[in-house]
């Protein structure tokens, strides 16, 4: 058995994976030129992949402090990799008066511990007057929000809804393709290097 493990892509802010079909490509080309026994079978963990685009996180703002945002959830929540692997998940605010017309700004969020771990450096682009009460919808968490996700300290309560809008961004025509941020407008579609040398088929 050979297990090529995960990578397999989701679309992020800034970050305009290939088609699924090329990493699937790679991975085949990549195996037909490996030494092993012809009954060799090959495996691959996309989890994130499938189901990535399936959760979101909809956090209230407790408090804001210029460019940093308090919400009711964090690194000991759902939000684990924003923390730890600093990862820049999608958000979008959701506020009960409709959407706003206000600009696109970068912000930190930090959860409600007194952990100084409990911070995600994003960025996060939420529009400059968004106020604490607001809420805040952070997406494509479904890989690992909510198996990563805690009690610490007495946190943790939370209310599991299930809805039928599509996801922020989608791998799979749900939604587009790409997320865009005033710092991604030059994002391109990242290439795949492609094998070298003569193929060897499998039988």
């Amino acid at each position: 058995m050979v297990d090529v493990g995960g990578g397999f892509p989701s679309v992020y802010p800034g970050m305009v994976p290939p088609d699924l079909t090329e990493y699937v490509a790679a991975v085949d080309r990549g195996f037909a030129e490996m030494m092993v026994h012809e009954t060799t079978e090959l495996w691959c963990e996309p989890g994130r992949a499938l189901v990535a685009e399936g959760s979101s996180l909809l956090t209230r703002v407790e408090l804001r402090k210029g460019d940093a945002l308090y919400l009711n959830d964090g690194a000991y929540g759902s939000l684990f990799d924003a923390a730890h692997a600093k990862w820049p998940f999608p958000a979008k605010l959701v506020r009960a008066e409709g959407d706003t017309d206000a600009p696109l700004r970068p912000f930190q969020l930090y959860g409600p511990t007194c952990d100084s771990a409990d911070q995600m450096p994003g960025p996060f682009w939420l529009p400059d007057d968004i106020r604490e009460g607001d809420h805040v919808e952070i997406g494509m968490l479904g890989a690992y929000g909510v198996a990563m996700a805690t009690r610490f300290n007495g946190f943790g309560e939370l209310e599991t809804v299930e809805v039928a809008d599509a996801p922020m961004a989608s791998m799979f025509g749900l939604a587009p393709r790409s997320i865009r941020t005033p710092a991604a407008e030059g994002s391109t579609v990242v290439k795949l290097s492609r094998a070298r040398g003569r193929k060897r088929r499998r039988r």
